[in-house]
């Protein structure tokens, strides 16, 4: 199951000290979080599946590019890179 997954990825990037990964794998994992909540009232108990969490990542892949657009707009390279290393995380 992808949360398994998640989890055991964040656990392994703590223990090697990956800030980004961490961050990022933190981020994920507040994203699920807040989609379960919503989906409460309709009657999904257990959380989302395994397909809603695919297109959690893909909303924030897509949110990372965009941001690197705009960043390269601003010469933000700083920036861009920070992103770029999210969307490796991500995917």
């Amino acid at each position: 199951m992808l949360r398994d997954e998640i989890s055991d990825a964040l656990k392994s990037s703590m223990k090697e000290k990956n800030q980004v990964a961490v961050s990022t794998l933190r981020l994920i994992q507040a994203a699920i979080k807040d989609r379960d909540i919503a989906a409460r009232p309709k009657g999904v108990g257990s959380g989302i599946s395994d397909d809603e969490i695919l297109q959690v990542l893909q909303t924030m892949v897509r949110q990372r590019h965009d941001s690197i657009d705009m960043y390269k707009k601003g010469k933000r390279d700083d920036l861009v890179e920070r992103e770029a290393q999210e969307i490796k995380v991500i995917q």
